[in-house]
């Protein structure tokens, strides 16, 4: 393959989203519009989306005829806003939908103009200005033979000061609706004042609760979630204030992050082994073995010596390597680009395992280092060390991927990915030191054959596998809502991957540079079964329940995969703010209402960070530590993106990732001193400043109810 054709796959790759992203255009013209487009403040308006679909494309309504499980899927969903200034007062009115069939069923889509509606009151609170509203929900566009996925588009209103008596039929609706204002915190005299006790009637609160509590809990209602903050700016001054009324308790954190180190270094540990059975090493060691045994023929030789030197400038290399590329992991691993072109990196490497071409160092750098072999003594000793690992370099950096997504947590210091480096290449090198040590240990090796080229494939498939994790990861911060590496798209591939590596170590195909095989061993038997058994444990997981959600396997494989592949959040989720400021003020509004401590939970987290999706799928979903939960304020301070779907109104990607990197990743720097994903805090609120009780910083929670006794302490 040429150095041109190289270039395209990649350059189409990391073009390919912003192709795909224009489909939608050529299908279908979505735009959305306020009617009337000024209103007074407590007035009605009325929300309408209109598409228009070019000829052989339809869409679906928001709810279909009957209930089949084949068909409940094949809708619009638009999603009443969580919070904003609009007050819905009214169900999605769809367009007129024409029946058609659709495999054996009755099914409902719209062709040619469409318009969808519903009906808002502007809270009586809203502040007045022009400003931008979207919805979140999705849009599907299809033809005969597949679908692509449209946001929602934004809608311009102009808010005007004066305002106007709420119509009388829709009062009960908007008095339980929490004061919404995307661009200030509710003042203290609010009227709608969140409340968890009686009225003065002594009729409870009629405060609506976004979370339903625990059946073994009474019911009461949750205090509204804070509105995000409306500017960049405000954000940035928000936390700046809290960061100047934060005290600690001595002895805060709840744990540390020791456990995070030790399996950082097995990971390190690991990979390095891993690496050893790769296509560019194995044939290097006869090679070494060669050298050395021209070596201990010399005069004075020392054995012991030149190992040592051979080994060591092996680990100092590699080291080296291993530790620039963990720090590059981890300050780029969340940029998209960076993600496609790893990825693209992956299926270079994936297709040069598999036979199709052979990577190639440039040949002048080899033979640079392997001209000074022959000098013999340290200096040869060096260059050969050098010779073998720029050689083995091109197979070995794909595994560094295998623990350095860790680093990018953020959770480990630099001193700890010194070790990690060490770690890895200590573990590669060490064997060479035996060989290099005693030579003659060659003839117990297992030589190089179809077992090799066994591994090559494996691994190939394996890099597959990661290079669509890559590709995902970068459209989470590409696009709102994933269209083309979804979750189902890239599980259902997995599964598949699973499956083929199965079949083919169990012998049922051959790639054309394997040798016939009569039998296969008892290890590959087995190996090839657990593959197997791999695919059919997660292939449940790509069919969904009757509520529309994904199976979830029991066990905690599925519970790493599922987290590895950064789900997108379900709307059952806990009810977390983005607004640290406007939470702490809703606290001490109710604090000084009610005499009751009040507490916020912080929860650093990012877009794509497993240990986070780990936690809040698998963690956060017990009951246990539910209940809990309900006991806080819950804030959400994300530090690669934030959401979109956190803003009720239109947001760009630029705010997004700055109000994430330049105001809460510096906030989380700053005054905790770790870039941690995640981290946990516990904050009590004061009427003069905030007290930092407890911090769990452990990542990954390994002991769901030591977390749940940090919940229940923190607030002693």
């Amino acid at each position: 393959m040429s150095t041109r054709s190289i270039t395209a796959i990649v350059v189409g790759l990391l073009t390919g989203v912003s192709i795909w992203a224009n489909d939608i255009d050529d299908r279908a013209k979505v735009v959305a519009r306020f009617d009337p487009p000024r209103a007074k403040r407590g007035q009605v308006v009325t929300w309408i989306m209109q598409v228009e679909l070019k000829t052989g494309f339809h869409t679906y309504p928001t709810r279909q005829v009957g209930n089949h499980p084949d068909i409940e899927t094949l809708v619009s969903t638009v999603r009443k806003p969580r919070f904003g200034e609009l007050v819905p007062v009214g169900d999605v009115i769809d367009p007129e939908a024409v029946p058609v069939k659709h495999e054996g069923h009755e099914v409902l889509w719209v062709e040619g103009v469409g318009e969808w509606k519903m009906q808002f009151v502007i809270h009586p609170q809203a502040t007045p200005g022009k400003k931008q509203f979207r919805f979140r929900g999705t849009l599907p566009i299809c033809d005969d033979k597949n679908c692509l996925a449209s946001e929602l588009p934004a809608a311009e209103l102009v808010i005007e000061a004066e305002a106007v008596e709420v119509p009388e039929e829709h009062r009960a609706v908007v008095a339980k609706f929490p004061v919404q204002d995307p661009t200030k915190a509710k003042p203290p005299d609010s009227p709608v004042a969140p409340s968890n006790s009686t009225n003065g009637s002594g009729n409870p609160s009629t405060t609506p609760a976004p979370f339903q509590p625990s059946a073994t809990r009474p019911s009461e209602p949750r205090p509204e979630i804070a509105a995000p903050a409306a500017t960049l700016e405000e954000a940035r001054a928000g936390l700046e204030t809290v960061g100047r009324q934060l005290e600690f308790v001595p002895g805060a954190s709840a744990t540390n992050a020791s456990g995070g180190l030790g399996g950082f270094l097995l990971a390190a540990v690991f990979w390095g082994a891993v690496a050893l059975v790769t296509p560019c090493v194995f044939p290097m060691i006869p090679i070494t073995v060669s050298f050395f045994l021209h070596q201990s023929e010399k005069e004075h030789h020392r054995p012991i010596r030149m190992a040592l030197i051979y080994c060591g400038t092996i680990i100092l290399v590699l080291g080296i390597s291993a530790l620039t590329l963990l720090t590059t992991f981890r300050a780029l691993s969340v940029d998209p680009l960076m993600n496609i072109g790893l990825g693209a990196l992956f299926i270079f490497f994936a297709l040069s395992l598999f036979g199709l071409y052979e990577i190639r160092l440039p040949t002048r750098l080899t033979q640079f280092t392997a001209a000074r072999e022959g000098r013999g003594g340290v200096v040869g000793t060096v260059f050969m060390a050098l010779t073998f690992t720029i050689v083995s370099f091109t197979c070995v950096a794909p595994f560094l991927g295998g623990f350095g997504g860790m680093a990018s947590s953020g959770q480990l210091r630099t001193w700890e990915l010194v070790l990690g480096a060490l770690a890895f290449s200590t573990t590669f090198a060490a064997p060479f030191f035996v060989l290099a040590l005693f030579p003659t240990l060659l003839r117990k090796l297992p030589q190089s054959g179809s077992w090799l080229n066994s591994v090559k494939v494996v691994m190939g498939f394996l890099e597959l596998a990661a290079a669509l994790k890559f590709f995902r990861t970068a459209e989470l911060r590409l696009l709102e809502l994933p269209t083309y590496f979804t979750y189902d798209l890239v599980l259902g591939i997995w599964v598949a991957l699973a499956l083929i590596v199965g079949a083919y170590l169990l012998n049922l195909f051959r790639l054309h540079h394997d040798e016939p095989m009569e039998h296969i061993g008892v290890g590959r038997l087995l190996l090839g079964a657990a593959f197997v058994s791999l695919g059919l444990y997660l292939m449940p997981a790509l069919f969904k329940t009757s509520g529309g959600l994904n199976q979830r396997p029991r066990g905690a494989v599925y519970a790493w995969v599922d987290a590895f592949l950064l789900p997108e959040a379900a709307e059952e989720d806990l009810p977390f703010s983005i607004n640290l400021k406007g939470t702490i003020d809703q606290a001490r509004v109710e604090l000084e209402r009610t005499g009751k401590r009040q507490f916020v939970f912080v929860d650093f987290t990012g877009v794509t960070c497993t240990n986070c999706k780990y936690n809040e799928r698998t963690v956060f979903s017990r009951p246990d530590v539910r209940e809990q939960l309900q006991e806080f304020r819950l804030v959400q301070l994300y530090t690669d993106t934030v959401p979109a779907h956190f803003y009720p109104f239109a947001v760009d990607d630029d705010r997004r990732d700055d109000e994430a990197k330049q105001v809460n990743l510096v906030f989380q720097r700053q005054h905790f001193g770790t870039e941690q994903l995640p981290l946990y805090v516990v904050l009590e609120i004061f009427p003069n400043k905030v007290r930092v009780n407890s911090i769990y910083d452990e990542g990954k929670i390994n002991d769901p109810v030591a977390f749940n006794r940090f919940l229940r302490n923190a607030r002693k």
